[in-house]
């Protein structure tokens, strides 16, 4: 992008200057107005984070500390120490409370919901799938920061006999959350789903990637339901206010900071197991 010396300078007042350099680019390059809402979007988020000390301070998640040195989600970490992040499964995983033992976790990240279920007493004990080497490390440090590493069980890749890698006891009475990244319509047929017939399941889905997304749909809905009963969820609304730290924010940054920054509004498949 090439801008002629002085062409966006020529009017001195601040606010002209900026809606010209904003209007240039708008109109120049396009796909950079994205990224600039982005980074601010990771901006107070940042500055959420760094005032709660990097502890989440709400929700069913409240006392779980993460570490600084993020592998995923910067960007979200705000809505993560609100306990509005994903507000819609919290809200699900949190009515499951004390019906099933064990949290299983694939896509973990750095253990948000893995160590979270844990610090939340939701669960007893959970497996936190994660392909990264650097995912699997910082889910480690988390996990000691929190004092529920005897708890956690670390895993690399989930492939379609990873129920192997669980204990048989721990299968009896299991929650499984997919964040996948699109892979969950590779993962998941019928055999899976049989292997988790008594678990409730929660995927996200990510059906957008693929241009045959309702077959996709159709397939990952049809493999389950010999086992399963289904239910789709969306995302929902947010409400901001109660956090009194927020109530100087301008109304702008206050719907960024709760966006998840997402391409659509998401969606998850919740599945109850028939037995």
């Amino acid at each position: 992008m090439k801008v002629k010396a002085g062409s966006l300078m020529a009017n001195s007042d601040p606010k002209s200057t900026l809606s010209s350099i904003v209007n240039f680019i708008r109109n120049e390059n396009p796909d950079l107005i994205p990224q600039i809402v982005n980074q601010h979007r990771a901006h107070l988020s940042n500055l959420v984070w760094d005032f709660h000390q990097h502890t989440v301070a709400y929700g069913p998640f409240k006392g779980l500390k993460l570490d600084a040195d993020a592998h995923w989600g910067g960007a979200d970490r705000g809505t993560m120490v609100l306990g509005i992040y994903e507000q819609e499964i919290l809200e699900q995983l949190s009515s499951l409370a004390g019906q099933f033992k064990t949290f299983i976790d694939l896509g973990a990240a750095d253990g948000y919901y893995g160590i979270g279920v844990l610090v939340g007493k939701l669960f007893e004990r959970s497996y936190c799938f994660e392909m990264t080497e650097k995912g699997q490390q910082i889910i480690q440090k988390n996990a000691e920061l929190n004092q529920v590493a005897d708890r956690v069980f670390i895993r690399g890749v989930a492939d379609k006999n990873f129920h192997l890698q669980i204990e048989p006891q721990d299968l009896e009475s299991a929650v499984l959350f997919v964040d996948i990244e699109g892979s969950e319509f590779e993962l998941f047929d019928q055999q899976v789903f049989s292997a988790f017939k008594r678990s409730t399941i929660f995927i996200e889905l990510h059906d957008w990637f693929f241009p045959d997304a309702l077959l996709k749909i159709q397939k990952l809905k049809a493999q389950s339901a010999w086992t399963h009963d289904w239910a789709e969820m969306h995302m929902g609304s947010r409400d901001l206010s109660n956090f009194k730290e927020l109530h100087n924010l301008n109304d702008n940054d206050r719907w960024l900071l709760c966006s998840e920054g997402r391409g659509r509004q998401m969606s998850w498949l919740r599945l109850n197991p028939k037995i």
